[in-house]
């Protein structure tokens, strides 16, 4: 009967030990996906703010080109 208990006891820990080290994968994965995602939308976010700016700097150049042909067709 002790043989028996004894390889009981081994399987049920040997399958412990594989859930944890699949637990710690699975979590460590899980994590790791929702920080790639997160810097993945920082990079996106910083993008689109930089777009943003350029397009104001673009609109601004294009009134100030178009406020100095408006004076010299007025010379």
């Amino acid at each position: 009967m002790k043989i028996y208990d004894k390889e009981i006891y081994k399987k049920s820990e040997a399958i412990k030990t594989i859930f944890i080290i699949l637990f710690i994968f699975l979590f460590g994965f899980c994590l790791g996906y929702f920080i790639s995602n997160y810097e993945s939308q920082k990079v996106i976010k910083e993008k689109e703010d930089k777009i943003i700016n350029q397009a104001i700097e673009l609109d601004s150049l294009r009134e100030t080109v178009y406020i100095y042909q408006m004076k010299e067709k007025t010379k």
